[in-house]
């Protein structure tokens, strides 16, 4: 991912003055207004020899703020946003600040690396004939929906749209050294189209040979980004030390999947005559370049919430519960039904969800725009859920409990988030600007472990306010609350936070609602994570929750 110094001075110099526009942009290129501030993770924990797992200063994105699906009305096109190395991104230059629309309109974002100056057809050129920077072919791709001027940070979260090949080497019997090894894969298409509208890739160019780069070190290891293919089974590996080559095929029914690290273990055995010498492979694995298997989760917390005495597991176990308008409702990823999606526990008397849990982590993030596709749960009689098919009107929007940007991997799981169980009567301003800004937060945490499994809840009474109050037969909320564990390693970290249903005044943050995990439960009268220990979530570690 990186941008070398050459490059980079070229770019600095021209500083992206131009870009090929369609006939229907109208740049929002103002100088006033709400700045549009970016920051960003990428999807990606596995540190590899050519691409590493976090921004370098001066990296460079392209960025596109639009309206509607695709890129059919752009608001600013193709604008160039670079990083100091923490992920957070300014403009390159006056010209190309992006301002959010005044009237307050929510806008949409899609963003791509490495930055490009002149694209046709909002097409993106893939070329990974040349291997030598890899950090200069590593395609990402991200998106961020719903934004306005009330929440001036557009959270980006990047995901690779190439697949990666790595292949250790290791010399055997009749090898005495691996100095001066070239590694070539023959036949593989290297010349793509990356729709920047739709999030695809489609290979265009014949066959060719990719030289992969090859480092010698403590591990000799021959590394490759590769476009995405359905099928290379007969694909060959030869490599050369001087004039001895080894041959080695790929194993039948290999494909490469966009976002995945295949690594292989080889020894080089034999004379090294041409086609003669033999390339035995030792191992073979493939992990997704976030170093967690796309679509799986942990399963040591499985136990996110309980509501004492009466539910004795989650997920596992089945659920019992002796007020017969509460039921505990499952939802699992779309198309895997060993996945969880998110589980939430519903009230049909007062027609809200007290809370819905979920874990998060990069595999439930891709390029999703949101759906909108607002409908009944189809695992609640509709008689027991509120028509939410328009907002709830008098200052209150349909707010999320699990928000749409946290399930953006498939279409299918994005609409998943619109269900009216899901909808409870916030206020709008709170859910357009702090909450809104909490929740992007929550997506940056997600980055600095294995999994964040967060507890969104919405409560109907307080402990000074027992009364309740309804909009369109739902119980209105007095305050939200999120609970957060983050897993990394073997050590779990937590935080709160409790935030009041009504507008919040300036200039207060998300942060000024910090709770502990234990203080929460106390509130709330739920457990929260009951597999960890009072202290554990009786503890904020200002390190991780910066």
């Amino acid at each position: 991912m990186k941008i070398r110094n050459l490059q980079f001075t070229v770019l600095a110099v021209s500083i992206f003055m131009a870009s090929c526009r369609k006939d229907n942009t109208r740049d929002v290129i103002k100088q006033s207004g709400t700045e549009v501030k970016f920051s960003s993770t990428i999807n990606g924990q596995i540190k590899t020899k050519a691409v590493n797992d976090a921004w370098e200063t001066n990296d460079a994105i392209g960025v596109y703020m639009k309206t509607g699906t695709g890129l059919n009305q752009i608001l600013a096109n193709n604008k160039s946003y670079f990083t100091i190395g923490d992920g957070t991104f300014k403009s390159s230059s006056t010209d190309q600040t992006i301002y959010y629309p005044e009237d307050g309109s929510q806008v949409d974002f899609v963003a791509y690396y490495p930055y490009k100056q002149t694209l046709t057809s909002n097409t993106y050129p893939v070329d990974v004939t040349n291997q030598s920077s890899q950090g200069a072919i590593d395609l990402m791709y991200a998106n961020a929906t719903g934004l306005s001027k009330t929440s001036s940070n557009a959270q980006l979260v990047f995901s690779h749209q190439l697949s990666k090949i790595e292949i250790t080497v290791t010399n055997g019997l009749g090898v005495a050294s691996l100095t001066g090894l070239t590694t070539n894969i023959s036949g593989l298409k290297t010349v793509a189209a990356f729709d920047l509208a739709t999030g695809t890739l489609s290979a265009q160019s014949t066959p060719a040979n990719i030289l992969a780069k090859t480092n010698i070190g403590s591990a000799t290891v021959a590394e490759a980004i590769v476009i995405p293919t359905t099928d290379e089974t007969g694909i060959k590996v030869v490599f050369a030390i001087g004039s001895k080559t080894y041959t080695w095929t790929l194993p039948a029914d290999t494909k490469f999947e966009a976002g995945k690290k295949y690594s292989y273990q080889v020894e080089l055995r034999g004379s090294g005559v041409v086609d003669s010498g033999v390339a035995a492979s030792l191992k073979a694995t493939v992990n997704n370049w976030t170093d967690v298997p796309a679509g799986s989760y942990p399963l040591d917390m499985e136990d996110v919430v309980k509501n004492p005495p009466t539910v004795s597991g989650y997920m596992e176990t089945p659920v019992i519960t002796t007020d017969a308008n509460m039921s505990y409702v499952f939802h699992n990823f779309p198309g895997k039904t060993n996945v969880r999606n998110y589980a939430m526990l519903y009230d049909k008397k007062y027609k809200v969800a007290y809370w819905v849990a979920y874990p998060l982590h990069a595999s439930y993030i891709g390029s999703t725009s949101r759906t909108d596709a607002w409908a009944f749960d189809p695992s609640i009689p509709s008689g027991d859920q509120v028509d939410l098919s328009s907002s709830f009107g008098n200052g209150y929007d349909r707010g999320h409990q699990i928000p749409s940007g946290d399930r953006t991997a498939s279409t299918d799981l994005n609409r998943t988030t619109f269900y009216y169980s899901n909808m409870t009567a916030q206020t709008s301003s709170m859910n357009q600007g702090i909450w809104n800004n909490l929740e992007q937060q929550v997506r940056t945490w997600m980055a600095k472990g294995d999994t964040l499994y967060v507890v969104t809840g919405a409560s109907i009474k307080s402990s000074t306010d027992q009364t309740i109050t309804y909009a369109k037969g739902s119980a209105i909320p007095k305050y939200y609350y999120k609970a957060l564990a983050l897993k990394k390693g073997d050590t779990y970290y937590t935080i709160g936070f409790k935030i009041a249903n009504q507008v919040i005044p300036s200039p207060n943050t998300y942060n000024s609602f910090r709770i502990s995990v234990s203080d929460l439960e106390k509130e709330t009268g739920f457990t929260f994570f009951p597999k960890l220990t009072a202290e554990t979530k009786g503890t904020i570690d200002s390190t991780i929750w910066n």
